[in-house]
């Protein structure tokens, strides 16, 4: 979250998400390299050697050019986990020319994982409700359904036409705590209006999908939070990074730069919400509560920051209980793969500082080396007590990389 606000914030935990091959997303690009100037860069750990997020059709040798990855272990699959990815391109046999675009969606993967390893086998997941073939070499199909009752910013006509269309893309994915007729996974996902040939994206909803991967179904979405004037969410209201506590209640997370007003919030600031764990709650936007720092409150304007001294432009939060380390969130503090891991024992804090680092990315031809570097994201599933993984898109390789760090 830092250039125009919404198209940091659209991504929760990436600072954008299209691929770069895309011709639509060079007025976004020129924006980027401007925050980028500006923003702090992590520092502090070595640049560990990164490894790709590899499925069975890129082995195979096809060429794939995709941007953030989510992961969640999979319910009843021990030893296996699921990959959601942001907008992917499918590139020609000489690994070139875009064959194929699948934007303003997400792409899934899923196969076997090993802590303190990238995943290397996975494979692509056909769309919704097809069966699922596994192991499959398939190419990547489109996941979420394409949003639907968007507008144009600021008015009252449908997201369409030159340059302009809806997308979801996913903010978080956990494993799910309650009875629900899934009971497998939930996933958040914020709804954008892209005009202008990428140059601006409106968030203009925030929903929650639940999955259940052995069937490859997903149920209806939940538009939480939407704006029916095609004005921006507050950023209290785009959320992402679902954690179930164990305590009754589902927590997401959000966040605003530090930027001047409109972009940011001044300092950045990094929120939290809670509703109950339950279907009927977390789909009412009426039984959201935000906290205060001293309780909570459905004033969303009351909310407080979870930390004073972040810059956040974009974070992800997991549990990482069986790490030893209790629930964990990365902020990524710069376009340059800076980034900064903070730790709680709940989601209201006190979170502390442990880490400060910056991802290895490569050199991108248009912004020079570590341009654009974004989605920078933990996994719980894979990070181990001694190593944090982090997954992020490297614009050197066009891809979703990953690289461990000591913690």
């Amino acid at each position: 979250m830092s250039l125009p606000s919404a198209l940091i914030r659209r991504n929760h935990s990436v600072a954008t998400r299209c691929v770069r091959l895309c011709r639509a997303l060079a007025c976004a690009w020129a924006v980027l390299a401007s925050i980028a100037a500006v923003a702090a860069c992590g520092a502090g750990v070595p640049h560990p050697a990164p490894v790709q997020v590899l499925s069975n059709y890129e082995r195979a040798g096809n060429t794939i050019r995709r941007d953030c990855g989510y992961s969640s272990p999979l319910p009843g699959k021990p030893g296996w986990s699921l990959w959601l990815f942001c907008d992917t391109v499918i590139a020609d046999a000489r690994g070139g020319k875009a064959e194929r675009l699948i934007l303003g969606t997400d792409t899934a993967a899923v196969g076997p994982y090993r802590a303190g390893r990238a995943p290397a086998r996975l494979s692509e997941i056909s769309t919704p409700p097809a069966p699922l073939t596994l192991p499959s070499a398939g190419p990547p199909q489109p996941f979420l359904p394409a949003p639907q009752g968007l507008l144009l910013p600021g008015g009252m006509f449908p997201c369409t036409g030159p340059g302009a269309y809806s997308a979801s893309w996913i903010s978080g994915v956990t494993r799910e705590q309650s009875a629900s007729a899934f009971s497998g996974l939930l996933i958040s996902y914020d709804d954008y209006c892209v005009t202008g040939n990428a140059g601006s994206l409106t968030v203009e909803g925030f929903g929650l999908i639940e999955y259940d991967p052995a069937s490859n179904l997903l149920s209806s979405p939940a538009r939480v939070f939407g704006n029916v004037t095609g004005l921006q969410l507050p950023p209290q209201q785009v959320l992402g990074s679902p954690v179930f506590a164990g305590d009754g209640y589902l927590y997401l997370f959000g966040f605003c730069p530090a930027a001047a007003p409109p972009a940011g919030c001044g300092r950045g600031r990094v929120f939290l919400a809670r509703t109950v764990a339950q279907p009927a709650y977390w789909q009412n936007p009426l039984t959201y509560q935000y906290w205060t720092g001293g309780g909570w409150s459905s004033d969303e304007t009351a909310a407080a920051t979870l930390i004073t001294v972040g810059r956040p432009l974009g974070i992800s939060v997991g549990d990482y209980a069986a790490d030893g380390r209790g629930l964990v969130m990365v902020e990524q503090t710069s376009l340059a793969g800076g980034f900064q891991a903070w730790q709680a024992r709940s989601p209201t804090g006190p979170w502390r500082l442990i880490l400060t680092g910056r991802v290895p990315c490569g050199r991108d031809a248009q912004h020079g080396t570590g341009g654009l570097c974004r989605a920078i994201i933990g996994h719980p599933e894979l990070s181990t007590r001694r190593q944090l993984l982090i997954s992020y898109f490297d614009p050197g390789n066009s891809h979703v990389d990953v690289s461990a760090y000591p913690w």
